[in-house]
């Protein structure tokens, strides 16, 4: 809701209460191959033999005997919180805003769903809470031609959900979704769009983010329990940059063209926690790319319909969306290479 003091002052707010009850269950078969090789380790391991398994009992270890637990495995999840939001608007002119806004949200927990050996894997991560400040503001100028967006933000994380390894008696080293007991992010935005001349834009962005663990202790890819407070939180780069020019101009009265290119940068990020000690961090290193996007086509003056050829990542650079080591495979998920395309649109309103 919103409740405005003077015509240049806004008081902002709002709450929500949620609440979830999540119920789960999950079983594990295989085939006669797959079900001898459970049995020989949980006799191995808990050091009884178990009764014989059929094509259709479940193949879940218990996690502390070891003993095949043979119907499906359940538990539950109960979370409720209190989403809130605050902040103030402050309008000195028509042309400035300043603002200033707090909020607390949550990300639900969850169980994984994943081919788990033992039912400790099935233990689910807990919801997570950030609170986070921001301050900034947007300034109109040049008789409109100019606007300037600016801010900067921290936020305060809670249990935060991440992709984090741990140890299994059988496949020695898994990943699953973990809990970072607390973490934070600090970081600024900057964003400018310029229209020169009628038809013109220029649209420029930057944003800067320092990310870290404050607390947290788990296990590294060496299988040790490591500290990685200090540790970046995967998939935050430092740097993202991004500009794009379009020139739109009228070919009749009915009638319109435009061209168009975009270029983005992405500084180098972690795909998993980093911790000192691990050995080959560069295996869980997305490295920096850079890409390039172009554009033209043609539309109707009115918006009813555009036709459009585009070309993405023209300049064909290599890289990688994600990476991840499991087990003794280093598995990469390698971006589009260039892609050229025609695109048209009808617009139904």
């Amino acid at each position: 809701m919103e409740y405005k003091l003077t015509d240049q002052l806004t008081l902002l707010g709002g709450a929500r209460y949620t609440e979830s009850k999540n119920r789960y269950s999950s079983c594990m078969r295989g085939d006669e191959g797959m079900q001898a090789t459970f049995g020989f380790f949980s006799n191995l391991l808990g050091g009884t033999t178990n009764g014989p398994v059929t094509s259709q009992s479940c193949l879940n270890l218990d996690a502390t005997t070891f003993q095949m637990i043979q119907t499906p495995f359940h538990d539950h999840l109960n979370e409720h919180n209190v989403s809130w939001r605050g902040g103030i608007n402050y309008k000195p002119t028509k042309d400035i805003l300043l603002y200033a806004l707090v909020s607390r949200g949550y990300k639900s927990g969850s169980f994984p769903t994943v081919p788990a050996s033992t039912t400790g894997q099935f233990s689910p991560v807990t919801q997570e809470s950030v609170t986070a400040y921001e301050a900034g503001f947007k300034i109109t100028a040049l008789d409109r031609k100019l606007q300037i967006n600016a801010a900067g933000f921290h936020y305060d994380y809670r249990n935060k959900q991440v992709r984090g390894i741990i140890l299994d008696p059988i496949f020695n080293q898994l990943e699953k979704l973990v809990n970072i007991p607390k973490s934070r992010i600090n970081g600024a935005e900057l964003e400018l769009i310029l229209t020169p001349v009628h038809g013109l834009t220029l649209h420029g962005g930057a944003t800067y983010i320092d990310s870290k663990v404050q607390r947290f202790s788990g296990i590294n890819n060496n299988r040790i329990t490591e500290d990685y407070a200090g540790s970046a939180l995967p998939f935050s780069p430092k740097w993202y940059l991004v500009g794009d020019v379009n020139y739109e101009f009228a070919l009749s009265d009915s009638l319109h063209a435009f061209l168009g290119a975009n270029a983005l940068y992405n500084s180098k990020a972690n795909s998993t926690l980093i911790s000192g000690a691990d050995s080959l961090p560069e295996l869980s290193q997305i490295k920096a790319f850079t890409t390039l996007d172009l554009r033209a086509g043609v539309k109707s003056a009115d918006d009813r319909w555009t036709f459009s050829v585009w070309g993405r990542n023209v300049t064909n650079s290599y890289y990688w969306s994600n990476q991840f080591v499991t087990q003794d495979v280093v598995v990469r998920y390698a971006a589009k290479p260039v892609t050229y395309g025609a695109t048209l649109k009808f617009n139904f309103r």
